[in-house]
């Protein structure tokens, strides 16, 4: 009791209704990652995905970004593109999708899974990890 009375103290309202939102936070980001459809993977389970020739390495980068080099054999589709061309994509195919970093690749990575694409994964920290791990970029 001596708990409950400490955290609704009127001096304290500001920690407690802070503790409840970062608790809540923290229980919608690992319900979010329990039904996740797509996989996030290193750069590492990026190239053992390329072994597969049923592989679509989708660029999801502006046409400015990927001037600036890009991973070989792959398709580009700008992220504001990709929903009016997304019927375009062979949804049979395992997709991995990147961006410069990640978080475009996770959006559209996530709007493919919604979309009846099975096998779909997005490259963590982008062509910028790629290029970190020193691994080849195609110039155009």
């Amino acid at each position: 009791m001596e708990i409950i009375d400490f955290l609704f103290a009127e001096e304290q309202l500001l920690i407690t209704g802070t503790l409840v939102i970062l608790i809540a936070l923290f229980a919608i980001s690992i319900i979010n990652d329990k039904f996740k459809k797509y996989e996030v993977i290193d750069v590492n389970g990026a190239v053992n995905l390329m072994n597969n020739d049923n592989l679509i390495i989708l660029d999801v980068r502006d046409d400015k970004e990927r001037k600036l080099g890009f991973i070989d054999n792959d398709l580009h589709i700008p992220l504001k593109q990709v929903k009016n061309k997304i019927s375009t994509i062979d949804n049979k195919k395992d997709i991995l999708v990147y961006c410069r970093s990640g978080s475009r690749s996770a959006h559209i990575a996530s709007m493919l899974s919604n979309n009846n694409f099975d096998n779909v994964f997005s490259l963590k920290g982008g062509i910028k990890a790629w290029e970190k791990a020193n691994l080849p970029i195609k110039k155009a």
